[in-house]
């Protein structure tokens, strides 16, 4: 692709950006590149001897004919709704039962909403008696979902199709009388506008209204006096049927917001405006109402790891609330549900290790949990009202198990909507979690797995992966398709880097705007420590990083080079210094920074992959993929990375840009096959780049 130069001057400093060229979709060159980029690299990918066998064994893992799961939702009066599909199908169709043990009922299957286009089931809510269910549908690639309303009783579609609806955000939340919903709104989305995403809002549905005419009660234009953002996302929730309070939260790309508050029987009356809760400086992660009328909150304030809090909603304080639960040492507190016999809550220790707690009289007694190898675990309850716990648990190797609490026998019973599925293939399989020191001594969690007779001759082919942004906390999940890389004999490493939260807010401050090189720095600790221990050497390690966990991918293969043999990036965020000029890049600014302030130019410069490309370089073999559809980041950015790239290598490496025009974000509504292809093509990429013969193709 030829370059256009364009020169740019951030506060005194000027920055040569090659390609900017590239930033012009609505140039036929520019398209004519990408579609070209695109077959070429799957045309390349699938002549890789060993990806079939990739796909393949993740097909494996499930049966012929087994039942696969999507969504599973509740009503407060014990209804269960979820999502179903056979095999290696995505869950198409809709089930319910009355309760646990009741027969399971057919009610819907999305096939029957288009004729002409392929939609698939992204959400599902049933309202608080379970007689009618809000269901999401979108198309492959995009974000937003059409909203239809299902009578359950009479399997009958309600009238009215609701459409530009981002459930992903926000979901959908009920009136308390079960007469509409509330639901965001997106006016704009086109990712190739600067529109995208801006001016959002909150609206509510009455059942039987016309949906075309918007009934907003949360807006920047319908709330000016409290300064919204058109960036903003004005969400509004009801958590609870009978706390009688509607929440509006300011969000976005922050940890932490400004909340207002409303009675919910006011939502209609415009002489009534939205109450302050808490400031974004009140460091509230998560609040709910307890039978008292009492706020009941997690906050950072003062208490990085986290700590517990209560303050009455007719009096609230938050310079000096009662503390519920004292912030821990080494360890945060996650999560936490109200039911009506108590408050119940988690704590993790670095991202790896989680307990579940009830708070007994003012004491914290530990709960013991059904399975010793939890990693993580999801808690949810129905309503203050209602004696309902359930939890999730999962880990690295152990797949996600859910449960019922007993209150009566104080137990766990497994939920029995989804069978207990067992995966022989990881039994051979071993996880070692460590902390390894960074650049500046700092401790980094990392958790590695390996089959148990692997052996540290510094030949094994080794993964590693990691994110570290917006102070995300997640890190544990099952995932069979990732641990196919060690089944084949790899390891795979996550590092915990900084930037996410699985030590508290102060990680997430440690990898945020100007601090932003922890994050890759700790990745390259921590591939030195795997080389250093004879796990492996730079000539069998691949990273690969995806979204905002391209920053670390790709800055980690800029500031080190000579220490990766290949590297993925998905969908990946590289070129920083245009970040805020994307399609909801003004959201970006809370996380990253912007250009405008000199400190933070500065920072997102550092955190730039593209710019930090030099010539001369020998920079590795590249695996990028992208969507046409993507808002989050615009396909022009890794473009320009590829391009830039390719011109600057000083070796011939492969550089693959896998570009799909009907795709969206990371892959967003990918078939089961399109999810097991991207596992596939990773590793036989990075198999081929470490030289394995049956992964050599025959170009």
């Amino acid at each position: 692709m030829n370059s256009v130069l364009s020169v740019d001057t951030y506060h005194g400093k000027q920055i040569e950006d090659p390609y900017r060229n590239l930033e012009d979709l609505e140039d036929s060159t520019v398209i004519k590149w990408l579609k070209e980029e695109g077959k070429s690299a799957f045309s390349t990918l699938e002549k890789i001897p060993g990806r079939q066998k990739l796909i393949n064994k993740q097909s494996s893992y499930t049966k012929k004919n087994e039942a696969s799961f999507g969504i599973i939702k509740y009503s407060s009066n014990g209804k269960f709704f979820y999502t179903k599909g056979n095999s290696n199908e995505k869950a198409s169709k809709i089930f319910y039962r009355e309760n646990l043990n009741s027969k399971e009922i057919f009610i819907y299957d999305s096939k029957d909403y288009s004729d002409k286009d392929d939609y698939s089931i992204s959400y599902l809510k049933p309202d608080w008696k379970g007689d009618r269910i809000v269901i999401g549908l979108s198309k492959k690639g995009e974000e937003t979902s059409d909203i239809i309303v299902l009578d359950v009783i009479t399997k009958k579609i309600l009238p009215g199709i609701i459409k530009d609806c981002l459930t992903s955000f926000a979901g959908v939340h009920w009136l308390s009388d079960n007469t509409g919903f509330i639901y965001l709104y997106s006016v704009n989305n086109d990712p190739k506008s600067d529109q995208y995403w801006m001016d959002m809002q909150s609206v509510l549905y009455k059942l039987g209204s016309d949906p075309n005419k918007k009934n907003i009660v949360f807006s920047k234009k319908n709330n000016k006096k409290l300064g919204l953002l058109s960036a903003d996302f004005p969400l509004v929730y009801n958590y609870d049927s009978k706390d009688g309070y509607l929440f509006a939260v300011v969000g976005g790309s922050d940890s932490t917001y400004d909340i207002y508050f409303k009675r919910e029987e006011d939502i209609l009356n415009k002489n009534i405006s939205w109450e302050l809760l808490a400031r974004k400086e009140d460091k509230i992660k998560r609040f709910r109402i307890n039978r008292d009328n009492q706020l009941i909150y997690l906050t950072t304030k003062n208490a990085p790891n986290t700590q517990l809090c209560i303050t009455p909603m007719s009096n609230i304080n938050f310079e000096s609330p009662k503390i519920l639960v004292k912030e821990k040492k080494e360890s945060t507190i996650t999560k936490f549900h109200i039911t009506k016999v108590g408050l119940y809550f988690t704590v993790q220790k670095n991202g790896i290790e989680e307990k579940l707690y009830k708070l007994d009289k003012g004491k914290e007694v530990e709960i013991k949990l059904p399975r010793e190898d939890v990693a993580d675990i999801n808690i949810q309850s129905q309503s203050i009202e209602q004696n309902f716990l359930k939890i999730s648990t999962w880990g690295h190797l152990s797949s996600a198990i859910h449960y019922i609490y007993n209150f009566n026998t104080e137990k766990f019973e497994i939920e029995p909507i989804i069978p207990v599925k067992e995966y022989s293939d990881f039994s051979n399989l071993k996880i070692k979690n460590l902390e390894i020191p960074s650049h500046d001594g700092v401790l980094v969690p990392i958790t590695i797995i390996y089959k148990k007779d692997m052996i540290k001759d510094g030949e094994n082919p080794t993964l590693f992966y990691g994110y570290g942004s917006y102070g995300s906390a997640s890190g544990v999940s099952f995932n069979p398709s990732f641990l196919t890389w060690v089944v084949e004999g790899g390891v795979l490493v996550y590092s915990y880097v900084r930037g996410g939260g699985q030590k508290g807010e102060a990680w997430h401050k440690d990898g945020y705007k100007t601090t932003k090189p922890n994050t890759w720095k700790d990745m390259i600790a921590t591939t030195e420590y795997l080389i250093k221990e004879g796990y492996t050497s730079s000539e069998k390690t691949a990273i690969w990083g995806s979204s905002a966990g391209g920053i670390l991918a790709g800055r980690a293969m800029t500031e080190r080079p000579d220490l990766y043999k290949a590297v993925i990036l998905t969908s990946p965020a590289l070129n920083m210094l245009r970040s805020e000029v994307q399609p909801n890049g003004q959201n970006s600014i809370k996380e990253f920074g912007t250009v405008e302030i000199k400190e933070e130019f500065e920072a997102l410069l550092e955190m730039d992959s593209y710019h930090q490309i030099q010539k001369g370089i020998e920079y590795p073999a590249t695996l990028v993929t992208g969507g046409m559809k993507d808002g989050r980041v615009a396909i022009w950015d890794p473009a320009k990375f590829v391009a830039k790239l390719r011109e600057y290598n000083k070796e011939d490496n492969p550089i693959l840009f896998a570009v799909k025009f009907d795709e969206g974000h990371a892959g967003t509504g990918a078939s089961k096959t399109g999810y097991y292809e991207v596992y596939a093509n990773t590793f036989a990429f990075a198999l081929w780049q470490m030289g394995y013969e049956e992964y050599q193709p025959k170009l």
